[in-house]
């Protein structure tokens, strides 16, 4: 009987999945769809999202019958308590049984939890991800503590979703004569197809909107500080200290001290805007001078493929 992985990413912009021989490691099927954030996207939409993932995955190896799954790791944006957990799990349970799939071990994990346990291959570390979201964990080979991902209603500071608020708002102020001029407001109106702020804020309140839209918005940031436009150094020089009082919480958790140490940074948001990640790493250098940080260098499922395989091995 041939034996598998199961990986699903769920995130608040894609949900992405692969499905790995469980003795070669090799990725055999790999697909992804819309976000499964049930706390975006509602309870129904979220288990909908993952059974035309996992229909996908069971009609996938039906073709290698007998097949069975040794370990399934469901890696969810979302997941920040112990009600979410259980909400969850009732979710990714309903969606497997509309499958004929047989699991032998079932991981439901924070994916961003999931994710540094991959990237730090199970040893001490740290993860920082400024995607959607901002988000920051830390093991210390006994605890792992986190920091932020409390959603865009409360936080998320130094997030792409952040960072594209951060943008509309300057450009209202600009437009109402409130604050100072930015080319971030043509890259915008082009952006959306539209001509002034009247349209801007109905875009803001169409049923279509979503958060991951305004977080691709926030995308203009790094472009725009490239050319000294001051209100978007501006935002960026905040992010980078945002992310810095983040990343630096988690490591205070753990009770870090003088010691090398290694501290992963993901996410758009920090990997694609340059003045961020020089702001952030200096900040943080001066904080924790022995802090190495490393900018993730693999697609997330890559780190949670081999979260699984440690899960799998033991």
């Amino acid at each position: 009987m041939t034996k598998w992985l199961l990986i699903i990413d769920g995130g608040a912009t894609k949900t992405a999945c692969a499905v790995v021989h469980a003795d070669s490691g090799d990725i055999q099927y790999t697909t992804s769809t819309r976000g499964s954030n049930y706390q975006a996207i509602g309870v129904e939409a979220a288990t909908a999202v993952l059974q035309e993932l996992l229909a996908n995955i069971d009609t996938f190896l039906q073709k290698h019958s007998p097949a069975h799954i040794a370990v399934a790791t469901f890696a969810l944006a979302g997941i920040d308590s112990p009600k979410d957990h259980q909400m969850v799990t009732a979710i990714v349970q309903k969606a497997l049984s509309a499958t004929q799939l047989h699991i032998e071990t079932l991981i439901i994990e924070n994916d961003a939890q999931a994710t540094l346990l991959g990237v730090t291959a199970g040893q001490a570390g740290a993860l920082l991800i400024a995607g959607t979201g901002a988000i920051a964990y830390a093991y210390d080979g006994k605890q792992i503590v986190r920091a932020g991902g409390w959603g865009h209603r409360a936080g998320d500071e130094g997030s792409g979703f952040w960072l594209g608020q951060e943008v509309i708002r300057a450009i209202f102020k600009m437009e109402d004569g409130r604050g100072e001029p930015t080319i971030l407001k043509d890259a915008v109106y082009h952006s959306l197809g539209i001509e002034d702020v009247t349209e801007l804020a109905a875009w803001l309140f169409h049923p279509s909107y979503t958060n991951a839209q305004l977080a691709k918005i926030g995308a203009f940031v790094a472009e725009a500080a490239a050319r000294n436009d001051t209100c978007a150094i501006q935002i960026s020089q905040q992010a980078a200290h945002e992310l810095t009082l983040l990343a630096s919480a988690v490591l205070k958790k753990i009770g870090y001290q003088s010691r090398p140490f290694s501290l992963y940074c993901n996410g758009g948001a920090i990997k694609h805007n340059p003045l961020i990640l020089k702001t952030f790493t200096a900040q943080i250098i001066s904080l924790f001078p022995h802090i190495d940080i490393s900018l993730c260098q693999h697609q997330p499922i890559t780190y949670l493929i081999e979260r699984t395989k440690r899960a799998y091995d033991c």
